[in-house]
């Protein structure tokens, strides 16, 4: 018996056999799950790079939502694999960081200690850092978005996407102020990067679940809120920790 013709999830060409003669996708997509998140994707890809960084830059600062919804469905060789994505963004990231004069530190006298000791974190184990927020942002996607029934490997994975972005805007936005010598041109520099990100995570989220959602004020509001709470629930923590951290200090001077 002929073995049955199927079309291809990338490209959509009909094809035999286990990889697609156009494009060299293989027949087998499955849905993404913890294990799948951890042992192939993980250890096996998250060293290796191909020419697909350029090609998912621009998709995720074009059609960010729509992109990574249809890697999700299965259009995947064009992109570059979500864990090498990140740990290129994070490498570039660092050597940015590490080349240039800027500090984040420099921006605030209230709060220098702590934003150093946060520098220094994040320059020491930048990998654990940046690979270790997505599964906090991937929870409040996943809670916010159940009607699109995506499991939270799923969220995670599209969450990385998302931070390789915010990510890439930072090293943009260090680049920047490098060459800046007034800070208070650095802070309103910073201020727009700050609303650009939150827009960006707003126009991201919406994207990606606008097929999940026919209102489409409740999709905007679900994914302002998604955009907005983890960030905030982050600066408020770090308000509390400086907070207390002073009131310890005095109360070890007297």
């Amino acid at each position: 018996m002929e073995k049955e013709t199927i079309s291809c999830l990338n490209c959509g060409k009909p094809f035999k056999g286990s990889f697609c003669s156009h494009c060299g996708q293989s027949a087998t997509v499955a849905r993404f799950t913890l294990s799948h998140v951890f042992t192939s994707d993980f250890l096996q890809k998250i060293i290796y790079i191909n020419k697909g960084f350029l090609f998912s830059v621009k998709e995720l600062f074009t059609r960010p939502g729509h992109s990574v919804r249809e890697y999700m469905a299965g259009k995947r060789v064009s992109h570059l694999n979500y864990f090498s994505l990140l740990v290129i963004v994070i490498i570039l990231f660092s050597l940015v960081e590490e080349l240039t004069p800027f500090h984040f530190a420099d921006l605030s006298d209230d709060a220098k200690e702590m934003t150093t000791s946060l520098e220094e974190l994040v320059k020491k184990h930048p990998k654990i850092v940046y690979i270790g927020i997505i599964p906090y942002y991937a929870l409040f996607s996943f809670v916010f978005f159940r009607k699109a029934r995506q499991n939270y490997a799923e969220h995670f994975v599209l969450n990385t996407f998302k931070g390789s972005a915010l990510l890439l805007l930072t090293t943009l936005f260090i680049s920047i102020a490098s060459f800046l010598n007034d800070t208070s041109v650095i802070l309103r520099v910073e201020y727009v990067l700050n609303i650009g990100m939150i827009g960006y995570g707003t126009w991201f989220y919406y994207q990606y679940f606008s097929i999940y959602y026919s209102n489409r004020f409740l999709l905007f509001c679900r994914s302002v809120m998604c955009a907005v709470v983890p960030l905030l629930l982050i600066v408020v923590g770090l308000a509390i920790f400086m907070v207390s951290t002073s009131a310890e200090r005095v109360t070890g001077i007297y």
